[in-house]
Order: C-alpha cells, then structure tokens, then sequence
C-alpha cells in the first residue's frame, strides 16, 4: 500500500513539474466569418450555423424574413456595403431582427421594409447597434421592450417608418417596459409618422447625447403625434397591477430637436427629474419644451405633480409655446 501511495505521488509530482494535465485537452472555438449573398447562403441558414463570436458579413442587398440574432453574434455589412429587404414579412409579429439575446451586435447595414419594426430589442442585453439605417417600416424603426437592459445605440439613423394610423411608427421606442442603462448616441429619427424617441412605460431611465428629432409627425401624409423626445412617465401596460407614475430620471446632452408637429422636448406625464444639458430646439409647432409642473394623466384619473426638469445650457427658437412650470431653467436666456 506505501508503495502504491508513493507510486502516486510521484506521478503527480511529474505532472506538475512538466507543467502537464490529467483533464483532457479542449481547443478555443475559433471565430469565423459566414458570407450571406442574393445568390449564396441566406441570411437564415447563416444565423443558424452561427456561433458566439461569429461574424455575418452581409454582401449586397439580400431579401429575408424575421431574423432572431443569437448571443454574442456580429451581424455586419461593412465590406460588403449590405442590405437587408425584410418586405416579406407580414402581420404584426413580421419583425426585421428581433434580439432576445445577450452581447449580440448589428452594424454597418441598411435595413428597411420590415411589416412590423425594424429592429426589436425583446428584452435582450448589451447589444450594440452601430452604423445603421433603419426606415419605411411599418412600425417603430427600432424598439426595445420587455427588460431590454443596457443596450448601446450609436450612429443610427431611423426615418420614414409609418404605421397604418400613423399613431406607433416612432423613430425610436424605448418603451413598454424597457428595462435600465440604454444609451443612444449620436441617432437621429427623422421623417418618422409617429415621435421621434418615446419612452412610454420605460422601467429604466436613458441617456440620449447628440442625438437629433427632426420633422417627426407627418410620413408622406401619415401623421402622428409628432413629438421629439416624448419622455413618458405613466405605466398602464403591466397586466395585474393599475395604472401608476414611474418616475424616472432621463438625461439628454446636446440633443436637437428641431421642425416636430408636436412638442421638441416633451414631459408626457413623467414624475421623474428629466435633465437637459445644451438641447437645442427649433420650431416645434407645439412648443420646443412642455414641461408643466402637474397635470391630470388620462390613463390614472386624478391630479399628479410632476419632478421639476432641469433645462440648463439649452436654447428655443420659434416654434409653440412653451411650458415652463415644472422645469428650472438656468444658463438658457431663450428658453421662455
């Protein structure tokens, strides 16, 4: 038996002075790249076979049905100048990229023509949407929803979406329970049948820096409400619970709204302290800031005083009149 135990600690001693293993090796996964062209794989097969790490380089315009990103997958169309054509979807589920997942990234594409929204970030995490340009789909060109959480917006450009009434088509919603630290930089909605970025029942404050609203409300004679930045602070969408204030602390740094059929910066009922910091607003026919200091939200019934916005460093030409009452207005001499 002493030998036997000798006989093992010898070998181990041996293991470890040549720096070896008793577990059996593994190889890293090697990332690759998966071209998708109109005459080679299609984008479903690629996002099929594709692995965490992988890149989708999309070559040229390609036609395509919903695509459900996995995790940690690059969908790009940078060398190949790509587009995607996502008219062959249909009904209200006939989404154009739908991430649920974590770490997924969309970059470099042109995409359009999608039945329902463009992009539609449904509850996934840490997403990167980079150099895009999202338009004439037929809902919100990029939406996230249902605990949609630290997402990363940057560079992208969402114009012309119209829905059929013209009320949901918005540039940019960030909304129905979208969860906590999405950021967007540098985007501009533009041309958008609805708002420009609407934050109905959000569950987590954003902060938007450069970002434009310009001529939202009116797509080719489909009109909305026509809201720059619609800052919304009323959740009656949680089934099982009332309608109820969420207060929430937006913050926007030299964000532009400019030419809207609504309000440029809009409080829409949000209890919450929505600072602005170097905004510049421009003839909103409703006025470039609405922000009163209470009101009486249809969805609750009863009289609610809002969080007073911070308007610092910001400047208003033309446009409606403005609603002061709930906000503190410094360094902003044309801000009335």
């Amino acid at each position: 038996m002493k030998n036997i135990k000798k006989l093992c600690l010898i070998a181990a001693l041996g293991v470890m002075v040549t720096g070896g293993s008793i577990l059996p090796s593994t190889t890293a996964y090697a990332a690759t790249t998966i071209n998708v062209s109109a005459t080679g794989t299609t984008l479903a097969n690629a996002v099929k076979s594709a692995k965490s790490g992988d890149t989708i380089n999309v070559i040229g315009t390609v036609k395509s049905g919903t695509i459900t990103v996995p995790a940690g997958v690059i969908i790009s169309g940078k060398s190949g100048a790509g587009k995607v054509d996502f008219s062959s979807t249909s009904g209200g589920s006939g989404k154009g990229f739908v991430i649920k997942s974590d770490k997924a990234t969309i970059t470099d594409l042109d995409l359009y023509g999608a039945a329902d929204n463009g992009i539609f970030v449904d509850g996934g995490t840490n997403a990167h949407l980079t150099n895009l340009k999202v338009h004439n789909n037929h809902d919100a060109g990029v939406q996230l929803s249902n605990g949609a959480a630290n997402n990363i917006l940057n560079n992208v450009y969402s114009y012309s979406n119209a829905d059929a009434t013209g009320e949901n088509a918005d540039g940019f919603a960030i909304k129905l329970h979208s969860g906590v630290g999405n950021t967007l930089t540098d985007c501009t909605a533009e041309g958008n049948s609805d708002d420009g970025y609407d934050l109905y029942a959000a569950h987590g404050a954003v902060t938007f820096t450069g970002c434009k609203a310009i001529n939202n409300g009116n797509c080719g004679g489909i009109k909305g409400d026509g809201n720059g930045f619609k800052v919304g602070g009323i959740d009656n969408k949680t089934p099982g619970e009332k309608a109820h204030a969420d207060a929430l602390n937006h913050v926007l740094i030299n964000c532009t709204a400019s030419g809207n059929t609504g309000a440029g910066f809009d409080r829409n009922n949000q209890t919450g302290v929505v600072k602005m910091t170097g905004c510049i607003a421009t003839n909103n026919a409703l006025g470039n800031y609405k922000f009163p200091a209470s009101g009486t939200p249809s969805a609750l019934g009863y009289k609610v005083t809002f969080g007073t916005a911070i308007i610092d460093g910001c400047t208003s030409t033309g446009g409606g009149k403005n609603d002061l009452s709930g906000a503190k207005v410094t360094n902003s001499p044309t801000v009335k």
